[in-house]
């Protein structure tokens, strides 16, 4: 009952949810065809256009139709390690979109049904995310950082819970920072593109680092899950 009163009264937000777990793989599976069928046009690009097409990455990272890490694997790709601060800035930029769109949908509507609803399960449920609010910097630092936590997801998960767009983007760009240069470089040395958009992610280096990443991320988080739950218990 609490559930279904929670998805249903959080329509929107739901869909959103669900846009952004599916459309980046559809659309980049379509850029994907394109640029490998295209290569040879693509090198003859100027900076000019490198910069309109990293302009529009913002775009289709912030509205969930790509992922970052495929953006950050062409990028490297075509363009080398001189393309790392241009696609900082690019999913920077894009995180600023994302958060706003959830925003736009959402508009609070997530915590005032949480606020809203009767029981024990409300004042947990308030409580723990009172906790989140208070160690905001470090968990999206984390939650950045997870190889498991998709860029777009986390663009709808976090501001729902209430974190501040200051923060969200500080702590979010550190966070993203280690995976999207280290997935620039597996790009900048990958000598095939069809190679690597099919196998990047299952390069054997790029699959330790995943796992570093990953245990970094889960170390992190269960910091921040235990001093969240020694505050609500002592409360």
């Amino acid at each position: 009952m609490f559930i279904t009163q929670l998805l249903r009264t959080n329509r929107k937000t739901l869909f959103l949810s669900l846009w952004m777990a599916i459309m980046p793989l559809t659309v980049s599976s379509v850029i994907s065809y394109y640029a490998i069928t295209h290569e040879a046009l693509i090198r003859q690009f100027d900076i000019a256009t490198w910069l309109i097409l990293l302009l529009a990455s913002c775009f289709t990272m912030g509205f969930a139709l790509t992922p970052t890490t495929f953006i950050a694997l062409l990028s490297g790709f075509f363009l080398g390690m001189q393309a790392a601060p241009l696609v900082v800035l690019a999913y920077t930029v894009a995180s600023v979109i994302g958060f706003q769109l959830t925003h736009f949908i959402d508009n609070g509507l997530f915590l005032h049904t949480i606020k809203q609803l009767p029981g024990k399960k409300a004042a947990q449920l308030d409580r723990f995310l009172e906790g989140l609010q208070g160690n905001q910097f470090g968990i999206i630092v984390m939650a950045r950082i997870s190889p498991v936590l998709p860029f777009a997801i986390m663009n709808v998960i976090l501001p729902i819970a209430g974190v501040t767009l200051k923060k969200f983007i500080l702590a979010g760009t550190l966070g993203m920072l280690p995976r999207t240069l280290f997935f620039i470089w597996i790009g900048s040395e990958a000598q095939e593109l069809q190679t690597l958009i099919e196998e990047g992610e299952g390069d054997p280096t790029a699959q330790v680092v995943f796992f570093v990443l990953l245990a970094v991320s889960l170390a992190g988080l269960f910091y921040y899950g235990r001093r969240i739950l020694r505050k609500y218990v002592e409360k």
